[in-house]
């Protein structure tokens, strides 16, 4: 009789390679899926719920995946397979054909539908994780006035690949250069002068820049776009001045696209991964270009803060004015104005607006779009809104409302302590990091500070972003 041998099953081992069947039981604020694995590791010890992190998928969905790294305490992983009956009916083919390798967009699997329950389900998360507001109301998202081709600017890395000129997009957690040919969330124009510029730096020989090595000629190129005027400005960064040949391939842009008003040059000699170096060149035309928003024309430089989504912007700054609801008589202060798109927006409805922001050139812009606009209660002055709230404090200034709309970081703590001491009643709160808010909504709460509900806006339609409105009241 023949002997049968029955062999124990294997080890579920966590490893590089191996492939598990998996369903994702929620997703990141990045948009990445979570799943939960059980097994050892390579050092025999045994894991209990394991996080594992997946590009494009969607919570409830089922599937197979294969595990592309693994550390001590999480792992990461690519989809092989999401199960025809556990498949998501948010999900959709993206529109991109580099979507999966791309690290710009990060929603575009899903349909419109189901990215604005995402951001929603995301800003009510994280305000309950880091704030603690557990019974603090998110509004249903005010979704984007258009959800392709919206933006009005692109910052492109150029690169060298087989001594030739390349740029693109990074891929996905990485600064590895995916070429570009189309991009479905910037304008066509945009990607065309981008893919033009590179196909002259190939003619002329200017050398796309070596990360590791801190070598080559141009670093990055950035386009503005002005939807309302057809102005477009073009800004080389370089990794120094006077780039050979730059002057020729300027003339042979603009004879290509007439539409560009303004040509800048910007030197970063530095080794970082901030875009914009300290000094700029004006090579063609104007140092701006304009646009137009809520019936008023701005000024942009360079270096100016101007929302990328100008028809939602309109949007956005509306439902900021409106839950403010300003008085005649009011004296208001703009923290963060930049340009002065918000002060100028907001000044019809006030008697006086004292705005401050810490980039010099967008005061410059600032106090051209208050003449151009005939806005003559408003004031300027440029320095940091931390500081500059103490010196109008400590001149008396009697505020009735601040707008406040800062960086990635958040708000200063000396700001709000400030805001508090001047005994400011109203706060107009408009972030675009639900992360930061939350941690500052908390420092309001202990100030005596009310709010009852947060209005999210989807500025930045198949990418992770969403921008957030509150109003913070004090009786």
């Amino acid at each position: 009789m023949e002997e049968i041998i029955v062999k124990e099953p294997r080890e579920k081992i966590i490893k590089v390679g191996e492939k598990f069947k998996v369903q994702f039981v929620s997703m990141t604020h990045d948009a990445r899926g979570v799943c939960k694995l059980n097994g050892k590791n390579k050092y025999n010890e045994e894991l209990v719920n394991f996080p594992i992190f997946v590009n494009n998928a969607i919570t409830n969905e089922e599937g197979i995946v294969e595990l592309t790294e693994v550390k001590k305490t999480l792992g990461n992983a690519k989809i092989v397979k999401i199960f025809k009956d556990k498949t998501s009916p948010y999900r959709i083919e993206a529109i991109c054909p580099i979507y999966s390798e791309c690290g710009g967009c990060h929603l575009m699997h899903m349909n419109y539908e189901g990215q604005l329950k995402f951001k929603r389900s995301m800003v009510k998360q994280t305000l309950e994780k880091i704030g603690g507001f557990k019974e603090l109301k998110v509004s249903q998202v005010i979704p984007s006035v258009d959800t392709v081709k919206y933006r009005n600017k692109v910052q492109i890395p150029f690169g060298s690949k087989k001594n030739k000129t390349i740029c693109g997009f990074y891929k996905n957690q990485t600064h590895e250069i995916i070429p570009i040919e189309e991009c479905f969330i910037q304008s066509d124009e945009m990607t065309e002068i981008v893919k033009f510029i590179r196909n002259l730096c190939n003619e002329f020989r200017i050398k796309g820049y070596d990360e590791e090595k801190g070598t080559g000629d141009i670093r990055h190129v950035l386009v503005r776009e002005s939807t309302s005027t057809n102005e477009i400005m073009v800004v080389l960064v370089t990794l120094r001045k006077d780039i050979k040949n730059i002057n020729e391939l300027v003339t042979k842009l603009v004879n290509r696209h007439p539409k560009i008003v303004s040509v800048i040059n910007n030197v970063n000699d530095e080794k970082t991964n901030v875009v914009l170096g300290k000094k700029s060149y004006k090579l063609y035309g104007k140092n701006y270009i304009e646009d137009i928003l809520l019936g008023n024309k701005f000024r942009i430089g360079e270096r100016s803060f101007y929302q990328v989504n100008p028809k939602t912007t309109e949007v956005l700054y509306q439902k900021a004015i409106s839950l403010a609801k300003f008085k005649p008589t009011d004296n208001i202060i703009d923290a963060y104005c930049g340009i002065g798109t918000i002060g100028i927006s907001a000044a019809k409805y006030v008697n006086h607006v004292y705005s401050v922001e810490i980039v010099e050139e967008a005061i410059k812009n600032a106090f051209d779009n208050a003449k151009i606009n005939n806005i003559n209660n408003i004031d300027f002055v440029c320095g940091k809104a931390e500081e500059q709230i103490v010196t109008w404090k400590k001149e008396g200034l009697q505020i009735d409302a601040i707008i406040v709309d800062p960086p990635r970081k958040g708000l200063d703590i000396k700001l709000m302590d400030t805001i508090n001491e001047m005994d400011i009643k109203k706060v107009v709160y408009i972030s675009c990091d639900i992360s930061t808010l939350a941690r500052d909504l908390k420092h309001f709460k202990e100030l005596g500070y009310n709010f009852t509900t947060v209005y999210p806006v989807d500025m930045f339609p198949n990418t992770m972003h969403v921008e957030n409105i509150v109003l913070i009241t004090k009786e």
